[in-house]
């Protein structure tokens, strides 16, 4: 899980920071592009898939579709990694308190992590 407390802390740190917030709000921004990325790819073979469009160009979609994915998923893990750096900066607990890596499994837990903060976000709302 991502600590949503050490977010909020870290926003009220750099409050009088505009430079420092507008990073704050792209890398959180970032977790929601990973998240459509992630719904795009898996949504393209439900809805264009069994000869709903031409093969190659499902094809190529799907490629394009899964380089996105990873370019989006990259970036939420590089951003976490940042977003860890400053809160020890802080001396705040970390954000991600979990291996930040492009390695397997570590990779896969990170992005769940950010599923688990978006839905805690989404299921909070006011």
């Amino acid at each position: 899980m991502l600590n949503t407390e050490t977010i909020k802390l870290l926003l009220t740190a750099h409050r009088n920071e505009p430079d420092i917030l507008k990073f704050i709000k792209s890398a959180l921004d970032s977790f929601e592009d990973y998240h459509r990325a992630v719904f795009d790819e898996q949504m393209f073979p439900i809805i264009y898939g069994g000869g709903a469009t031409d093969a190659e160009a499902f094809r190529e979609q799907a490629m394009s579709l899964d380089r996105k994915r990873t370019i989006c998923h990259n970036s939420v893990i590089a951003n976490v990694g940042i977003l860890n750096r400053m809160a020890k900066n802080a001396d705040l607990p970390l954000v991600y308190d979990g291996v930040v890596s492009e390695e397997r499994p570590y990779r896969r837990e990170v992005a769940n992590a950010v599923f688990a903060y978006i839905e805690e976000i989404i299921n909070n709302r006011t």
